[in-house]
């Protein structure tokens, strides 16, 4: 009898997902663990081609959650922390840092970086955000340890490295 319940509950659990769909599941395309260390790679082969001094590099899914890190030996202390912002900036937002900073509301010069404090927020080169080919946000690359812009050129190295897999 219990055998038969279980199995009775099971199926009716299943087929919840089934019969919901007509409602509307929410779908959401995420970054693979695959295609972030892709990335990596990516940035990895872009610096070794530029001569780019060692690096931190960060991607953050579009939850702001850590996917990958990877810090180059050598690589200075200071940029661990400018990766993790960089990238967690660009997954959260959907912008490029550096682009954050052009934007109106943080130009304002009397105030550090363009901005009053925000925890976690930087509007420095470096963070690039990370979209499927449907443009959906799928998270964020944060790139520290060569010139600013250098560092998005990394990013986006790395990103173009497998953007035809993000589907």
């Amino acid at each position: 009898m219990i055998k038969r319940i279980l199995t009775t509950a099971t199926l009716a659990v299943m087929a919840l997902p089934m019969a919901a769909n007509g409602a509307g599941i929410h779908q959401q395309d995420v970054l693979s663990l695959s295609a972030a260390e892709a990335m990596i790679a990516g940035c990895t082969a872009f610096a070794a081609e530029n001569n780019l001094a060692a690096l931190s590099m960060a991607i953050y899914d579009a939850s702001g959650n850590l996917k990958v890190f990877k810090r180059q030996d050598g690589a200075m202390t200071v940029t661990v922390e400018f990766a993790h912002i960089k990238g967690r900036t660009a997954a959260v937002l959907g912008m490029a840092t550096g682009a954050l900073g052009d934007d109106v509301e943080f130009a304002d010069k009397e105030r550090p970086m363009g901005i009053s404090y925000a925890d976690n927020l930087t509007v420095v080169q470096g963070g690039v955000p990370i979209r499927s080919q449907g443009g959906a946000l799928l998270g964020g690359m944060g790139v520290s340890g060569a010139p600013a812009a250098m560092d998005e050129a990394c990013a986006n190295a790395g990103i173009e490295a497998v953007q035809a897999d993000l589907k």
